[in-house]
């Protein structure tokens, strides 16, 4: 096993105490599923390697979400769940209460481990109360058993994460109705989903005093946000009060904060500094995402971390391996001290192994400066 404690250099960066090294945390889980999925070998010299082992052989750190595995959802015994396969590729999910009934169809595909709604859980008005009612009903537990199992695997590879379930009007679009469904939610019984977001918020206040008894120090905030469906008008009412109102109580318990960014972000990008974050995740640069690096380092300023950075389709070899070098380079110019160095969002299942190393050596020589 790589002896390289990037668990502690993580701490350090997050901390503001690396005295400007950076630390490579590059997302590359898709990439080695797709290949498991699909019973491919993984190219010499890595065939036959664990994901543990590969994040060794490579010498970097892993965003350890895993670590999930130590939140328990805790549930109230009225609400009863049960599934039913509709045929090979589709499942009917079925979850019942005191006010009713709700189900959706997932459908898996055959390419991957991945899986997409075909029906939402929420389509009205009285769909609504009964998932209003579950997570009125719902609680969190630290599994500390748990948290020691995913450690003896990682150990000091990186510092341990959770996300956050979606905030308010990502959960709408992503979790329960879509984004069609739920925009004409918010438009057709507003106040439904007003008292909807607010037994959403009281149900995460209760996720966020679970964090307290917990050994998690960062905190992800695993929002997919996307302006092009989170456009500034729905963000300045529902997600920003609310991100201020749980960094506020995740500040008070000593946690780093950062949420994921993932789409189109030039819109919202102006609120970084406003929502209380300590960092955000995956926001992506040309010439993949719709932001220049100098926009984003003029939206975040010397308050808000980068979490990520490279364009990810700069590791498949249709780009020249020159433009991954300029693009890592100036990130760590503009960002270093200030940095977790990642793939913004993962790595493709097309993309080059070995460009994970040659980042890995750009950041080393760096190090070695500081």
């Amino acid at each position: 096993m790589n002896n390289r404690d990037f668990l502690t250099l993580n701490r350090q960066i997050i901390r503001g105490e690396a005295n400007g090294k950076v630390l490579w945390q590059p997302r590359i889980i898709c990439w080695y599923a797709d290949r498991q999925y699909r019973n491919e070998p993984l190219p010499a010299p890595y065939t036959g390697m664990s994901i543990r082992e590969l994040y060794d052989a490579l010498d970097c750190s892993n965003r350890i979400y895993d670590y999930n595995e130590a939140v328990k959802l805790i549930e109230d015994p009225s609400i009863k769940r049960y599934s039913k396969k509709l045929d090979e590729l589709r499942t009917q999910h079925f979850v019942e209460t005191p006010e009713g009934t709700i189900d959706c169809i997932l459908k898996r595909n055959r390419s991957n481990y991945g899986e997409f709604f075909e029906q939402w859980w929420v389509e009205d008005q009285k769909d609504m109360e009964v998932q209003m009612y579950i997570e009125a009903h719902q609680d969190y537990v630290f599994d500390e058993e748990a948290y020691n199992r995913v450690y003896e695997i990682w150990g000091n590879n990186g510092l341990g994460s959770i996300y956050f379930p979606r905030i308010n009007v990502q959960s709408l679009f992503n979790d329960t109705m879509g984004v069609e469904g739920g925009i004409f939610a918010l438009m057709d019984m507003p106040d439904v989903c007003e008292e909807y977001f607010k037994i959403k918020s009281q149900n995460h206040d209760r996720f966020i005093k679970m964090i307290e008894t917990s050994k998690f120090e960062w905190i992800n905030f695993g929002d997919n946000v996307h302006c092009a469906t989170l456009p500034p008008s729905l963000f300045e009412q529902y997600v920003l009060p609310e991100y201020q109102h749980r960094n506020e109580l995740l500040h008070k318990q000593g946690q780093f904060t950062f949420a994921h960014w993932d789409g189109d972000t030039k819109a919202i990008l102006k609120y970084a500094k406003e929502t209380g974050l300590d960092g955000i995740e995956a926001v992506t640069p040309k010439p993949q995402g719709d932001v220049t690096l100098k926009e984003i380092k003029e939206a975040f300023g010397d308050d808000v971390y980068l979490v990520d950075g490279i364009a990810a389709l700069l590791f498949d070899e249709m780009y020249p391996i020159e433009m991954l070098k300029e693009q890592t380079e100036q990130i760590i110019d503009m960002f270093a001290g200030q940095l977790i160095l990642g793939i913004s969002d993962e790595m493709s299942s097309t993309g080059n192994i070995d460009r994970i190393k040659y980042v890995g050596e750009i950041v080393d020589r760096h190090n070695a400066r500081c």
